[in-house]
């Protein structure tokens, strides 16, 4: 085309750009204005010109058009340089004869040489376009000419293979690039002199866009032939002049202007339509940079939503469909919105919003279309665990269930997918009949799969949704009730690829429940089809379904029933085994008898030796906060099964071992824990197999229900989203210490494990034991009569044990006459010793193998059964006489009287034993309070911790005793008289803080159910609140113990889990507050209106009778209720007892 090609720089005789003349009338301007006359080649071109004018384009042939290309090609290379500039008019009216054609005519020039010779010219009209101001208008008309022909061509076939291969060349391209990269740094396309090529050249996009969508639909290898133009393309998006023109753009405008069409629907267009190689990379860095600007320009236009005209609909629809492109694929770009939450919010507003959902219908149009892919956005995000809580959390199920009626197919399977994975159990129960949800989803489903179409992501959106609707119970059980069950096995057989990997995850999550698993039990072919597709298939996930579904089926039952006839057996071994003892009776006459009996031999407490100290149950989804988890327990020293590699294969066998040889399995608790049927797997094994379980919570907010609520009932969770990770892990720690009952262990074995697991199941050292430490240079032959030589001093009777020294625990084991204990214990303080007493309460058998076991290697001699069982009860008859009593720190005398101070003196409690002679003295707090009762100032509250205990001494039936039974002609009381008829009342009686009347006096009422029910008739619930807010420090205290025991009133407890605001503070101070008396009562109030759970709840869990010691101190004491409310609950054997 090189030759045909002419540069007009000054045409001044035609019309301006602003006349909008048509391609033709331009071009017959141009002629009329260069064809001189005289000219012998100029009237040949004239000739040619009125040839092609003569011919109408929709009726030539292929031949005649073709015959034409050749005319013109031949004419032009006879013309010389000089007639270069009148061709030019020629030219294009050629083009645009041929743009005029059929199409099936037209495809067979696409390889002519006219056609190909167009790519040199328009190039060079893309460079001067860009670099120069302007061009003529004689360039214009050649520009548009060629972009028609180009459209004209692409739309012509649906091969992109028989089209001109210069549309695709890198050098042609590269001219597209250079322009796209102008636009976007440059304003001088916003000018109006440039709008009509920049429509055209939009247009060529849009030629390129449509190449996309094909290439896209074919699965072929063409998929990066334009990726020169993404990068160009993403750069016109992240321009300032992108978010500029959308926040500018008029609410109210009908139509768009070309520079808003270019950058809000055009590149939008392209790059959706890409979907090569460089994809996942690029819109990484696209969502970095521009999500935050997204959220920005959702601020500005949703306020005006109610304005919105097509314009700001179709580029706010584009803006979520970049965002959401390749979401499905690549999970970052949901873990990217997670960190943009703003954006979610925004697009259930929009969702939410009449003008949307008033005027949806069944068939496309501009605002259905936009509620489509506002919901198919959110569908790929709830993959992300933070985006499915948020949106669980703001109630969005309703907004989903409205929209599940819309008559448009894909926007309402977008709602039921959502809708089954936002609702929340008590939106089920809220539901008038969730039956019909359910049996509407299985009536589509049955629809879809029978019209047999190649098309398959109805039928697995479908299945995803009922995936997600039977994780809850009610649905679940509804599905039963339907009998869907036979259906799902026919599908079973009929389904093929992820559909049916899907419908087998059903399946196995209805085999949990008795009745699913009846059903599916009851199929024998199927059980037999699934066995052989288990060996046939390459499918990972059907292989795991199936294996999943045969072991809940059949090995999980006869695991369990193997297990429970193991422990029967080894109880009765451990039964059975007699012994003959000759014991000593008294007969009716006095007279002693030495008699022989039989009788079960005496058996130690043997604890089972755990191949693992803890299994971690988890979802992958979470792994990044169980890797943590995981990597602190390993530095504990503890042994840990974990599978690191969401493994394949024989999965469930592994799991299944890993339960059996663990001791603890947390349960990392979270919405995509409880949706997982694997998880599910694990804990309902865990459960079965009466595994210690500690919950942890995953994610913040997560509440576990269902299923998973009913399996943890009453055990402590460990709150991973409401504390920091490192206080979260001591209370895990705690937690592991109060189930095991026995030390932790050593760091020192942390060394020894490996820092990085490679395989699921690791190999890890020996379980650590307590070593002892022992001085043999005090005995150097191994003789223990050093040991019985020994002068003990008697220091230890005035000390608690926990405050014993080396030196106090010899003379201890030395009164006691335990000398054989004494080289083990040599290098024992009080806390080691009562870490010993605690080992042989839990783990009897086990220390004392262990202790003889010492002492025989070391001294030669044998440690006796004996000595062992009176050393555990001098011990615990010792910690059982030791009372706590106040010690004064620092002491009270030094206290200074003055009215300005504010810190009071730390009352800290030690066991030991009451050996003073004097009570402690409260005269110099009493003396205080009276001088402090001469004026208003704020130490009237300074000791109103000891209010409560001295109340309680004052209404104690010892009072009561004490006062009774003094005697008469005594001229001085004792010291326990002195106490409770003279210091407590004089205490009292000086007291006049803030809570003496109002909150004393109705933390003694409330412990009547008369007055309890008044309460709740007066609505006094809410001034109860209200004081929450005002009071500080032991009011605050008294008010939070006052709502405590409401709380066992049912009706009450239902009103304060109603106050949001409530449950948040209470739970705010459970976790910052370090007054452990504020905590104690915090903790009580949390654990009864949201937690239900305690340690108080396990042990009434574990215990088969429960004794009531029945009082009336004991009915004052919330915690007494506490305890005796839940054991009835439980349906305990409960034994009252009246002391």
């Amino acid at each position: 085309m090189d030759k045909f090609y002419f540069k007009y720089r000054n045409v001044k005789d035609v019309s301006p750009w602003s006349g909008l003349l048509n391609v033709q009338k331009l071009t017959e301007t141009l002629q009329q204005t260069h064809n001189p006359p005289g000219s012998s080649q100029l009237v040949r071109l004239t000739n040619l010109n009125n040839s092609i004018n003569g011919k109408d384009p929709k009726a030539m042939s292929k031949s005649e058009l073709k015959k034409l290309l050749n005319s013109v090609v031949h004419e032009f290379n006879q013309v010389d340089d000089k007639y270069k500039e009148e061709s030019l008019p020629i030219i294009a009216n050629c083009i645009i004869k041929i743009g005029g054609v059929q199409e099936a005519t037209l495809l067979s020039v696409l390889q002519h040489p006219f056609v190909s010779s167009l790519q040199a010219p328009f190039i060079d009209l893309l460079h001067r376009w860009r670099n120069s101001s302007s061009i003529s208008d004689g360039e214009a008309v050649v520009f548009r000419a060629v972009v028609k022909l180009i459209e004209k061509l692409v739309k012509s076939t649906g091969d992109t293979k028989v089209l001109p291969s210069w549309l695709f060349d890198s050098t042609f391209l590269s001219a597209i690039a250079d322009c796209l990269t102008d636009i976007a740094t440059s304003r001088k396309y916003f000018d109006e002199q440039h709008r009509l090529l920049l429509k055209r050249f939009t247009g060529l996009i849009g030629v390129y866009t449509d190449c996309q969508l094909r290439w896209n639909d074919n699965n072929n290898n063409d998929k990066d032939k334009l990726v020169i133009l993404l990068g160009p393309i993403i750069q016109c998006l992240t321009s300032s002049h992108y978010a500029h023109i959308f926040t500018n753009t008029a609410q109210k405008k009908t139509k768009m202007t070309i520079i808003e069409n270019f950058y809000l629907l055009r590149c939008p267009s392209f790059l959706i339509s890409y979907n090569g190689s460089r994809l996942e990379e690029t819109m990484k860095d696209l969502l970095t940079a521009m999500l935050p600007k997204y959220i920005t320009i959702l601020n500005k236009i949703i306020p005006l939503v109610n304005d919105w005209k097509r314009p700001t609909i179709q580029a706010v629809n584009y803006l979520l469909q970049i965002i959401d492109h390749g979401a499905d694929r690549f999970p970052k770009t949901a873990k990217f919105v997670s960190g943009n939450l703003k954006l979610i919010d925004h697009v259930l507003a929009l969702i939410n919003e009449p003008l949307f959902y008033d005027n949806l219908q069944k068939k496309s149009s501009i605002k259905t279309n936009f509620m489509n892919t506002a919901l198919e956005f959110l569908v790929n995000m709830i993959s992300e665990p933070e985006i499915l809580a948020h949106m669980k959390q703001a109630s969005s199920a309703p907004i989903f269930l409205r929209l599940t009626s819309c008559k448009h197919k894909s926007l309402a399977l977008h709602a039921n997918n959502l809708l089954a994975y936002t609702i929340r159990e008590e939106d089920i129960k809220a539901m008038p009949n969730s039956g019909l949800l359910l049996k509407k989803n299985i009536k589509i489903l049955k629809t879809t799969i029978n019209k047999k179409s190649d098309d398959h992501s109805n039928t697995e959106q479908l299945l995803e949704t009922l995936r997600g609707l039977i994780k809850h119970d009610q649905i679940r059980d509804d599905l039963i009730k339907q009998n869907a069950i036979p259906f799902l096995l026919k599908s079973a057989d009929i389904l093929t690829g992820k559909s049916n990997a899907l419908i087998l995850e059903i399946l196995w999550s209805l085999s949990f429940c008795d009745e699913g698993a009846a059903a599916i039990r009851s199929n024998s072919k199927f059980l037999k089809r699934i066995e052989t597709i288990s060996k046939t298939t390459d499918d990972e996930q059907i292989k795991k379904s199936i294996e999943g579904l045969t072991w809940t089926l059949v090995e999980k039952p006869a695991m369990l029933e193997r297990r429970a006839k193991k422990e029967s057996e080894e109880k009765n071994e451990a039964t059975s085994e007699m012994i003959t003892v000759t014991e000593e009776i008294v007969k009716s006459d006095g007279t002693k008898e030495q008699v022989t009996v039989t009788k079960p031999a005496p058996q130690a407490n043997r604890e089972r030796i755990f191949q693992y100290d803890i299994m971690i149950s988890y979802c992958h989804a979470d792994k990044e906060l169980i890797y943590k988890i995981h990597k602190f327990l390993l530095a504990e020293g503890f042994r840990i099964w974990i599978d690191l590699n969401n493994m394949f294969g024989p999965a469930m066998s592994a799991m299944a071992d890993a339960v059996e040889n663990s001791e603890f399995v947390l349960l990392c608790m979270s919405d995509s824990y409880k949706q997982s049927t694997y998880c599910q797997a694990e804990a309902e094994y865990a459960f079965g197999c009466k595994r210690r379980l500690v919950p942890l919570i995953a994610r913040p907010g997560y509440r576990a229900n269902g299923w998973l609520g009913f399996m943890i009932g009453s055990r402590i969770y460990i709150d991973f989203g409401a504390f920091d990770f490192e206080t979260a892990c001591q209370k895990l720690l705690s937690e592991i210490a109060r189930q095991s009952q026995r030390p932790l262990p050593s760091k020192a074995t942390a060394a020894a494990q490996p820092k990085k697991p490679i395989e699921a199941v690791r190999v890890e050292p020996e379980m650590p034991v307590v070593c002892v430490e022992k001085k043999h240079e005090h005995n150097e032959k191994g003789s223990l009569a050093a040991y019985k030589d020994r002068k003990p001093a008697f220091d230890f009777i005035k000390k608690s044990m926990s405050q014993w020294t080396e030196s106090d625990v010899l003379d201890f084991l030395f009164t006691q006459k335990f000398i054989e204990l004494m080289p083990l214990c040599e290098m024992f303080n009080g806390r080691s010793l009562i870490t010993l007493y605690r080992m042989c309460k839990t783990q009897s058998g086990q220390t004392f193998t262990f202790l003889d076991d010492d002492l025989k290697s070391t001294y030669k001699t044998k440690l006796p059964f004996g000595i062992y069982v009176r050393f555990v009860s001098a011990v615990e008859q010792t910690l059982a006489t030791q009372t706590p009593r106040p010690v004064k720190k620092p002491s009270i005398k030094n206290v200074p009287p003055a009215p300005h101070e504010e810190a009071s003196p730390q009352i800290v409690y030690d066991y030991a034993p009451l050996i003073s002679s004097e009570p402690f003295d409260l005269k110099y707090i009493t003396d205080y309070q009276h001088r402090s009762n001469d004026t208003y100032h704020s130490d009237n509250d300074k000791f109103v911790l000891l209010l409560n205990p001295i109340a309680k001494c004052l209404v104690s039936s010892y009072c009561i005793n004490t006062f009774s039974n003094i005697s008469q002609d005594k001229k001085s009381m004792a010291t326990i008289e002195k106490l409770y008829l003279l210091k407590c009342p004089s205490f009292i009686t000086s007291y006049n803080g803030s809570c003496l009347e109002e909150i004393g006096k109705l933390t003694c009422l409330i412990q009547h159910d008369q007055i309890k029910d008044e309460i709740l008739k007066q609505d006094k619930i809410p001034f109860l609140l209200e004081c929450t807010k005002k009071l500080t420090k032991r009011p605050l205290m008294c008010t939070f113990e006052i709502l405590w025991s409401l709380a066992f009133s049912d009706d009450i407890a239902s009103v304060l889990r109603t106050n949001s605001n409530f449950l948040d503070k209470i739970q705010s101070i459970a976790k910052d507050n370090k007054d452990e008396s504020v905590k104690k009562v915090i903790d009580e109030l949390v654990w009864k209106l949201v937690e239900a759970m305690s340690a108080m709840a396990d042990t009434v869990e574990n215990s088969k009778f429960v004794l009531l010691s029945m009082s009336d101190s004991c009915k004052q004491i919330t915690y007494c209720q506490a305890e005796s409310e839940y054991a009835f609950k439980r349906k305990r054997h409960l034994v009252p007892l009246t002391v």
